[in-house]
């Protein structure tokens, strides 16, 4: 069943388009050459200067990251007083240079953006929080594929860092990113642990990207037994793409904390000549021998939406379950080439007409 929002009046249509001159640099004549000042909406979406040519700048390096900083928190109030519809817009304009066919979208990232603004489902929730996620998925696979959790709470400072086996990874339960990895006791910093805890326990994960799973989970930190290989290194991240229950698509990604390389194939592993955010890696890689059992485990959970996507680890032949997310890359990573973009959202049926009638 799909959750869906009104459809965006003309005043929402009519709100980004001042944002669009702005970020094009059409205002007060100043459009910016293809050469000079290529993709500035990426620069201003990842708060970075390394999509303009460097010898554009002559600044230090020094200059160059105070002007990063400052041109990210410039970005991040400006999108923070945009409604829903104009970010979500905005934030796609700038890294696509285009803006995102709602009416009709064909690709995997329009249609999560779509998904951000028009369907609501309250089963999402549960499973972005990755406290609540974990009861949600034991019933559907089993506890055997449940990574541990060793503490969870609302205050940093309850930690029981004497009381814990190593090793562990600490993070908190309504965002992405920002794990902290302690694998011996050298690595419990009390006090710089705790501040950076209570620092994403702060940050609205769905204000910035405007993901609606996110809004209304309860913010908790959760401390969970640290999955690595025999040798020490973090396993291989088994991610799915299940459309209506079938998963269609596996990005693998390696060396996540060193040298981060991402594979690509089909449900067959075959390796497909696509490219997303990170290069894949240089030598062959071996069919899982597990790969069949991973794919049932997925499409199980996956069975439940039109589309999500299952990450899953299997360390020394388990399979355990990392997380569902139900906007990959928040929509915004580009595919190379770009038809990969049309082909990862092909599966994807989704109904606008609800939403966009006909005048």
């Amino acid at each position: 069943m799909q959750f869906l929002l009104p459809e965006p009046t003309h005043a929402q249509m009519s709100s980004i388009e001042p944002i669009l001159k702005l970020c094009n640099g059409t205002e007060r004549g100043t459009a910016c050459t293809q050469g000079q000042g290529r993709d500035l909406g990426r620069t201003f979406a990842r708060g970075t200067l390394t999509a303009w040519p460097l010898n554009f700048f002559s600044f230090s390096i020094s200059g160059l990251s105070m002007i990063r900083n400052i041109i990210k928190k410039i970005y991040n109030s400006f999108l923070d007083m945009l409604p829903d519809y104009a970010a979500v817009n905005f934030m796609y304009f700038c890294h696509f240079r285009q803006l995102p066919n709602l009416k009709h979208p064909k690709t995997l990232n329009e249609k999560i953006a779509w998904r951000k603004l028009y369907q609501c489902n309250p089963q999402f929730t549960s499973f972005a929080d990755k406290i609540v996620v974990k009861d949600e998925i034991a019933k559907i696979i089993g506890e055997q594929h449940i990574i541990e959790t060793l503490w969870t709470g609302c205050d940093p400072e309850e930690i029981p860092f004497d009381a814990l086996t190593l090793p562990y990874v600490i993070k908190v339960n309504h965002s992405n990113g920002g794990n902290i990895f302690i694998r011996t006791a050298k690595d419990i910093e009390r006090n710089k642990i705790i501040a950076s805890l209570r620092k994403q326990l702060r940050f609205s994960y769905h204000r910035k990207f405007r993901e609606w799973a996110y809004a209304s989970i309860p913010r908790s930190g959760i401390v969970e037994k640290m999955i690595e290989m025999p040798s020490g290194d973090a396993p291989e991240d088994y991610k799915f793409f299940v459309y209506h229950g079938r998963s269609h698509f596996i990005q693998v990604d390696f060396d996540r904390f060193k040298a981060h390389k991402r594979n690509l194939y089909d449900r067959d592993w075959n390796l497909l000549a696509a490219r997303l955010i990170y290069p894949a890696t240089a030598k062959a890689i071996s069919k899982p021998v597990n790969l069949d059992k991973m794919i049932e485990i997925a499409e199980e959970i996956g069975s439940k939406f039109d589309f999500v996507r299952v990450d899953l680890y299997a360390p020394a032949g388990d399979i355990l379950f990392g997380e569902v997310t139900f906007y990959p890359g928040a929509g915004l990573e580009k595919f190379v080439p770009q038809e990969w973009d049309y082909k990862f959202g092909e599966p994807w049926e989704i109904d606008t007409s609800s939403i966009f009638r006909s005048e």
